[in-house]
């Protein structure tokens, strides 16, 4: 499952619900801010050993989550926090792939220059938390 439409709280409960033991998020934190769903560094503690694979990607909040979509933005320019993304990760044991997303197919060029960034970002933030 990724995260997004649903809360934190909604996918917990659904995942016990349906109580298979192969059955983990996908943490996308930009998706809570588009969707309006919840903060995302909340909603990762409260996912927390669900969590089996993540995005890193940045949006901004809408004026009126929930009821507007939010805005995607270059990682490190939006409302997620990075570093305290990456640290909050780390303090659950997360220990697999940071996958970069970038939504901008019609875009390539930028797309292509923001992935380098966000590549280069996380590298420093990784760095930066050891």
């Amino acid at each position: 499952l990724e995260t997004g439409q649903e809360t934190a709280d909604g996918l917990v409960q659904f995942i016990a619900d349906v109580g298979a033991d192969n059955l983990f998020v996908n943490f996308d934190p930009a998706n809570m801010i588009l969707y309006g769903s919840g903060e995302p560094i909340e909603a990762l503690r409260k996912l927390g050993s669900l969590v089996k694979s993540v995005h890193c990607k940045d949006a901004k909040w809408a004026a009126h989550p929930g009821q507007e979509w939010g805005q995607e933005v270059p990682l490190g320019d939006g409302d997620v926090g990075m570093e305290t993304y990456l640290r909050t990760l780390d303090e659950l044991g997360y220990t697999g792939p940071l996958t970069i997303e970038r939504e901008i197919p019609q875009e390539p060029e930028r797309q292509k220059a923001e992935i380098s960034h966000a590549k280069n970002l996380l590298e420093d933030l990784k760095a930066k938390i050891g």
